[in-house]
């Protein structure tokens, strides 16, 4: 979620400064009172300051290493699933994770053309089965 701007944390101070309570203030800047109840107690600290707290992000559930064991594997099993790479590789994440890093590194699994294919040749042959039933009548 994106942090609340520094115009109405300072509005915030300011009306604050002037009285007003942190539910009103709340209202009508339309955020909820536990922010403006957590930008004040920041404003009350040491420092003084009402800038946002820096954003870190999720640590990385795989290395750079096992990015690039992930792809040698790949080139060498074109065929391989997530839950056989999760096993061979000894990775720490689950499915939809290894699914959605893969998707970040450009590399998706296309399983759904081989069931098409699959789906093809099977019509193809009942076409051509239907064919061998008309030419016999």
């Amino acid at each position: 979620m994106k942090p609340i701007s520094v115009e109405d944390r300072e509005k915030i101070i300011k009306y604050k400064a002037n009285g007003e309570s942190e539910k009103n203030i709340a209202k009508w800047l339309m955020i909820g009172s536990s922010t403006v109840y957590q930008i004040l107690a920041l404003h009350k600290k040491k420092t003084g300051s009402i800038q946002p707290k820096p954003y870190k992000g999720n640590n990385r559930k795989i290395t750079s290493v096992q990015d690039t064991k992930i792809r040698e594997v790949i080139k060498k099993t074109p065929d391989i699933t997530i839950n056989e790479l999760i096993t061979a590789l000894d990775l720490k994440i689950t499915e939809s994770g290894l699914s959605k890093h893969l998707k970040k590194m450009g590399l998706t699994f296309q399983k759904r053309c081989a069931i098409q294919t699959i789906n093809n040749e099977i019509e193809l042959s009942k076409l051509e089965t239907l064919g061998e039933k008309y030419k016999k009548s």
